[in-house]
C-alpha cells in the first residue's frame, strides 16, 4: 500500500465550493452598502474614493485613525481644499456627522472602506463584498447583456442628485467625468457551464439589470440604490439555494416563505422546515463533491480500510479565521476519524468494498466542525438582510419570509421589463418557476411536514398581495383581480 497524503479542507473548500458559489464564509456581515460597493467595483472600471474621505471618517479601536492636525494638512491637498473648524468640539461634530452620512453601516477602516455609494467616483475596492460581487456583476454582465445598463446607471449618478449622501460625496470628490467609467474586465461565473444551471442564471441577470435600469430612471436615484443592493443580495443567496440542488437532481429546491409576522402557525413551521431541507442539500452537494476528490486521489486504495483512514487521519482541518483553541480542538477531532468512518461503515462490511462514500461524510462532519463559520451561517446572515429570513435576530428557529425590503426585488425578478403589470397568480407561478419561492397552495406545500392547510396557505397567499398593495406594487380589483405593477414603469417619472 502507498500512503497518501489528506486534504487541505481549507484549500479543496475555496477551489471547490467558493470559487463555485462565490462567497466568503469569512464574511459575516456583508451590509448592503458592502454588496452594493463590490458589485459596482466588479462591474466598472475607473475613479476610486479619494484618500480624504476615508481620513476623515476612519477609526481604529474607538479612535480617529487620523488625527485634527494631520487631517487638516490632508484637506488643504484633496481635489476641493475643505475648511474645517478650527474649534476641536466642532471638527469632532463635523467628522461624527460625516460618518453617520457617508458610512452608514459605521464600518470605515483606516485602509477599507465601506460607504453608501450615492456617487460613482465613490466606489471603493474593499473586499468585504468583493466575492458576491464578482458572482453579480458576471451575471448581469455575460448573461444579461448588461454592459449599456451599468454605464447608464453611471451617467446618472454623476448628475446632481438631490440626497445628502450624494452631495457630500460630490464636495469631497469634485467634478467627476461620467465618460472615465468603463466596463470592467470580468470572469464568468463556474456554474453556469452547466446546462442545468444556465436559466439560473439567465434569470438572476435579468433581475441584476432591471434593478440596475431602476437606478436610471427612477425619480429617487438612493431609494434604487438600495434596491440594487438588496437584489445582489438576494441574487447570491438564490446561488447558495439553488445551484447545489439543481446540479443534484436538475430541480429547485422549495423553499416556503411566509408573510405573516406570527411565527406560531402550521405554515410558519413548514417555512422553518425549508430551511434545513435547504442546508441539506447544499451538505449533500459538497459531500459529492468530496467523494469524487477522494476517488481521484486514492484511486484504487479507495477500497484499502487502512489506507482511507490513514488518509482521513492526514487531512488538515479547515484553518480559515481559526484561532490557536479551535485548531487544536480541530486536530483533535482529526485523530478521531478512523473511529467516525467506523459509524458509517457495517462491520461485516465486504472485502474490497468502495469506501469515497462514508470517508466524504466523516470529512463533511470534519468540515463543519473545523469552521469558524459555516456556510450556512453565512446564508443565513445574507438571507436575513435582504428581508428573505426571520426572525431579523438571535437564535430563534428560522424560517423564510417575504419583508418589506425585499418586495421590490421579487418584483423585479418576475416580471418582465416590458410589461406594465403581470395578473398576481403568473406572478407567483414565474417565482416559483424561475427561483423555487412558494407562498400559496400547491402540490409542494401541501406535501411538506408539518403541512399547512389549505385556508393557512391562502391567507398567506392574500397577505402577500396585500403587502405589495401597501408599498404600491400591485392594484386590486373589485373583483379579486390582483395585478402586480413593475417599479421601472411605476418609479419612471425622470
Amino acid at each position: 500500500m502507498t500512503f497518501v497524503g489528506g486534504l487541505d479542507l481549507t484549500k479543496w473548500f475555496e477551489e471547490n465550493v467558493t470559487s463555485t458559489l462565490m462567497f466568503s464564509t469569512a464574511t459575516t456581515s456583508a451590509d448592503p452598502v458592502h454588496v452594493l460597493n463590490g458589485f459596482l467595483a466588479q462591474c466598472l472600471a475607473g475613479p476610486r474614493a479619494p484618500k480624504i474621505a476615508n481620513e476623515l471618517v476612519a477609526k481604529r479601536s474607538g479612535a480617529w485613525a487620523v488625527g485634527a492636525e494631520k487631517l487638516k494638512a490632508s484637506v488643504k491637498r484633496a481635489a476641493i481644499p475643505l475648511q474645517l473648524p478650527a474649534d476641536a468640539e466642532r471638527l469632532e461634530t463635523v467628522r461624527n456627522v460625516l460618518r453617520e452620512l457617508l458610512a452608514t453601516d459605521g464600518a470605515v477602516f483606516p485602509s477599507q472602506q465601506s460607504y453608501q455609494v450615492a456617487h460613482p467616483g465613490f466606489i471603493t475596492n474593499d473586499p468585504t463584498g468583493a466575492g458576491m460581487g464578482r458572482l453579480c456583476a458576471s451575471l448581469l454582465l455575460e448573461h444579461a447583456d448588461g454592459q449599456e445598463d451599468v454605464l447608464g446607471l453611471v451617467r446618472r449618478l454623476c448628475e446632481p442628485q438631490p440626497n445628502p449622501y450624494w452631495a457630500v460625496q460630490s464636495a469631497l470628490l469634485g467634478e467627476v467625468d461620467g465618460k472615465s467609467f468603463s466596463v470592467a474586465e470580468r470572469s464568468p461565473v463556474p456554474w453556469v457551464s452547466d446546462s442545468q444551471t444556465a436559466n439560473l442564471a439567465r434569470d438572476l441577470g435579468l433581475l441584476l439589470k432591471r434593478a440596475v435600469r431602476l437606478g436610471s430612471v427612477a425619480a429617487d436615484s438612493l431609494d434604487a440604490l438600495k434596491v440594487l443592493a438588496n437584489a445582489a443580495e438576494f441574487a447570491c443567496i438564490l446561488t447558495y439555494a439553488q445551484v447545489p440542488s439543481l446540479q443534484l437532481s436538475g430541480e429547485l429546491t422549495p423553499m416556503l416563505a411566509s408573510v405573516s409576522s406570527d411565527a406560531d402557525t402550521v405554515r410558519d413551521a413548514s417555512a422553518r422546515g425549508s430551511v434545513p431541507v435547504l442546508h441539506s442539500v447544499v451538505d449533500r452537494w459538497i459531500a459529492s463533491k468530496l467523494q469524487v476528490t477522494i476517488s481521484d486521489v486514492l484511486g484504487s486504495a479507495v477500497t484499502d480500510r487502512k489506507a482511507v483512514e490513514d488518509f482521513l487521519t492526514s487531512t488538515i482541518p479547515y484553518t480559515r479565521g481559526a484561532k490557536e483553541k479551535r485548531q487544536e480542538r480541530s486536530r483533535k477531532l482529526v485523530a478521531k476519524t478512523p473511529d467516525v468512518l467506523g459509524r458509517f461503515v457495517a462491520e461485516d462490511s465486504r472485502v474490497g468494498e468502495n469506501l469515497s462514500g462514508p470517508a466524504a461524510l466523516v470529512l463533511l462532519d470534519l468540515l463543519r466542525a473545523t469552521m469558524a463559520q459555516s456556510y450556512s451561517q453565512w446564508f443565513e446572515h445574507n438571507a436575513r438582510r435582504c428581508g428573505f429570513l426571520a426572525p431579523r435576530a438571535g437564535t430563534t428557529v428560522k424560517r423564510f419570509c417575504i419583508e418589506a425590503p425585499l418586495v421590490t426585488t421579487l418584483v423585479l425578478a418576475a416580471t418582465e421589463e416590458d410589461e406594465t403589470h403581470v395578473p398576481y397568480d403568473e406572478w407567483l407561478a414565474r417565482l416559483h418557476r424561475k427561483f423555487g419561492i412558494l407562498v400559496g397552495p400547491g402540490p409542494q406545500t401541501r406535501s411538506m411536514v408539518p403541512r399547512a392547510t389549505e385556508a393557512d396557505l391562502e391567507e398567506n397567499r392574500e397577505a402577500l398581495a396585500t403587502l405589495l398593495n401597501r408599498v404600491g406594487l400591485a392594484r386590486a380589483y373589485s373583483d379579486n383581480t390582483v395585478e402586480v405593477l413593475n417599479p421601472l414603469r411605476i418609479w419612471k417619472t425622470r
